[in-house]
């Protein structure tokens, strides 16, 4: 029990650890997948297998340190022992006959009525009794029948307070509530009153339920009923009840509460991912003020969060705060960080589900023989070769313990080292370094060239007079903030984002024709606010140091026509994640693509369908050469250096029609 509690301790801190680093380097629902290997391992307690690697064999190491084997059968047994070290019969049966007549003797004085008041009066009498009590200590089964009637009376608490709680809240929804229809014919949908943010629950007959006086007008309703039918899809209904279980079962521990909390909250974050593939990518900030709305009215009926039993669309602010800024910048999954994860779930796996390696089975206790007998007695000619056994036994363990460490430490090494080796922090465009990361303290341009790229968005960072002149105009920049702005201004121009982003004092500004800046706040001082500014100075001067050191440029689409050759260059996860490249110069096809290209539509806020992983070149006929970062899911979309297009001529319509002109290329997933 205390093995079992020790590695599922471990296990779970590593996963919080694993989980903080990968926040924003992995897809939630692959972070909220995480937690099965907790699910596993507090539900079946039972070791897996035996391994170097296991922490258990560190504990069985720390025993043997510390000198402490009372534990086996044996290790007290007294021996007599001649002058030559050889056993004496005799002396032992002496030691016996004379303990017990001392022990007999006592008694008889102590029970002696002439003799209870010299007893009382004698000091000695008392601290020989006091010192009966110390030595007799209690036994290991009562304190195993005391903490196992304490756990078991918590899992009976807990558990009773889980199904009170559920109950009640079933009984109380079935009370008053009106079926208003059923989504996609599955889920039944009810109207309540009083129930604060639209929720999923139910085990055997899962249904929703929305709040009858909810402010959602009709596209914000379609989003909250997509958000519960993707829980139903995932079965987080289920996964609810099943930390509940892991609470009862471990009431004692922490840990689990803790993990039980946070797998609750990546389930909402796995929740809003999986949504926003469901209605679109574009509709992220439709889908954010939902959820705000929702929070609002959670917050106004906080008795409803004690129902852990259900999925709700909405939590606490803190928690919304870092659902938004996701919504808004939804992380992806790299090959590498994912090689990188797998490598170390492995090792944790080896390390906590495995036991402690027993060389041979089962140890025998020190001092018996195979047949459960004393072993020979030790003479003294014996002694050096004694020590120098107990040497190499410790040599032994620590060697062991060494070849483990190197193993953990091994795999480890790899797993980065192939992380780093794939993911550079930098790469070079046009002899300018371009940053994965952006600086706090400096005036950092976001761009997505049309290439072949590690990161979804390199950074730019200037230097000398031209970063002291962004940071001046910056300062000048300040964000007018409106709780309930839009982007009228934007849509009524018909302008289109430039390709780049300003980030800057925390903030990130995406930057449109005409000069506006456009930046989102969700602090708790302003909910979730939009602002937009106009600052053409600093845009001008942002655009000229593109042009001129990057030749970062805004390119029109229309412009592509007579198209002599395409030239497709793919590195992506559908390939394996090598590298291929092929060449069409087929007239026809090359006439199919100029149509769709030249008269593709404009994405507002872009794509982020791994546009990272495929280049096209186009070569025109009057020489100049258009790149294009095409998608490599189903999306039938590209990019012109950060500028996103949908190129579909109808509706039901997807990638297949464009990758399957490159025959060369082996895509291994059906679009």
């Amino acid at each position: 029990m205390i093995d079992h509690i020790i590695t599922s301790t471990l296990l779970i801190l590593f996963l919080l650890l694993l989980s903080a680093l990968l926040e924003k380097r992995i897809d939630p629902c692959l972070k909220y997948a995480l937690w099965l290997l907790a699910v596993v391992k507090l539900l079946i307690p039972l070791p897996a297998f035996e391994t170097h690697m296991s922490v258990l064999n560190l504990v069985d190491q720390t025993a043997l340190e510390s000198g402490d084997t009372d534990y086996r059968p044996g290790a007290h047994t007294d021996t007599a022992l001649t002058q030559s070290g050889t056993p004496d019969a005799s002396a032992s049966d002496q030691n016996l006959e004379q303990n017990a007549l001392d022990q007999k003797t006592s008694d008889q004085k102590n029970s002696d009525p002439n003799n209870l008041n010299q007893n009382v009066l004698n000091p000695a009498f008392w601290d020989q009794n006091a010192s009966d009590q110390q030595t007799a200590p209690i036994s290991f089964f009562q304190i195993s029948v005391i903490l196992t009637a304490l756990w078991i009376a918590g899992i009976l608490l807990c558990g009773g307070i889980f199904l009170w709680s559920a109950v009640r809240f079933r009984n109380w929804l079935r009370h008053d509530r009106i079926l208003t229809g059923r989504y996609r014919d599955k889920l039944p949908i009810f109207e309540i009153d009083g129930l604060g943010t639209p929720c999923l629950t139910g085990v055997f007959a899962p249904a929703i339920y929305v709040d009858r006086k909810a402010h959602f007008d009709e596209e914000q309703l379609a989003y909250i009923l997509a958000h519960e039918y993707t829980h139903f899809r995932h079965g987080d209904h289920l996964w609810t009840v099943v930390r509940c279980i892991c609470i009862c079962i471990y009431w004692y521990n922490p840990f689990v509460w803790l993990a039980a909390y946070r797998s609750a909250n990546d389930c909402e974050l796995a929740c809003d991912a999986g949504t926003l593939k469901r209605i679109g990518e574009e509709n992220h900030i439709q889908y954010a003020r939902t959820l705000i709305l929702a929070a609002e009215m959670l917050s106004q009926t906080p008795g409803m969060r004690m129902a852990g039993y259900r999925t709700g669309a909405a939590g606490g602010m803190q928690e919304m705060k870092k659902r938004i800024r996701l919504i808004k910048n939804r992380p992806r999954t790299r090959i590498a960080t994912l090689a990188a994860t797998l490598v170390l779930c492995c090792g944790i796996v080896g390390c906590t589900y495995g036991s402690a390696v027993h060389d041979g089975g089962t140890q025998d206790p020190p001092g018996l023989t195979d047949d459960a007998q004393p072993d020979p007695p030790i003479t003294r000619t014996d002694t050096e070769a004694l020590t120098n056994a107990e040497i190499n036994t410790e040599i032994h363990i620590e060697n062991a313990m060494a070849e483990s460490e190197t193993e953990i430490n091994t795999e480890t090494a790899a797993g980065l080292d192939a992380e780093t080796a794939a993911d550079p922090e930098s790469m070079v465009y046009h002899g300018i370094t371009l940053y994965a990361d952006p600086e706090s303290d400096q005036v950092c341009i976001g761009v997505q060239p049309s290439e072949l790229r590690d990161h979804m968005e390199y950074f730019y960072i200037p230097s000398g007079d031209v970063q002291r002149r962004l940071i001046s105009l910056m300062e000048q920049t300040k964000p007018d903030w409106q709780d309930d702005g839009d982007l009228s201004v934007i849509v009524k121009k018909g302008l289109k984002e430039t390709g780049y982003e300003l980030y800057y004092n925390s903030y990130a500004y995406t930057v449109f024709e005409g000069g506006y800046l456009y930046t989102t706040d969700s602090d708790p001082e302003h909910d979730f606010a939009e602002s937009l500014v106009r600052n053409e100075a600093l845009c001008d001067l942002v655009r000229q140091a593109l042009s001129d050191e990057l030749g970062y440029e805004q390119v029109d689409i229309t412009q592509i026509h007579d198209i002599v050759s395409a030239k497709l260059d793919v590195r992506s996860i559908f390939t394996d994640w090598k590298f291929y490249s092929q060449t069409i110069t087929d007239q026809k096809i090359l006439a199919l693509f100029e149509d769709w290209f030249s008269n593709a539509t404009y994405i507002l806020w872009g794509a982020g369908c791994g546009n990272e992983n495929a280049c096209l070149e186009l070569t025109l006929a009057d020489g100049n050469v258009i790149r294009l970062s095409m998608a490599t899911d189903s999306c039938p979309n590209f990019g012109v250096n950060g500028v996103y297009y949908d190129y579909r001529p109808k509706a039901s319509w997807g990638n297949t029609e464009f990758y399957q002109y490159f025959d060369e290329i082996p895509w291994k997933w059906t679009l």
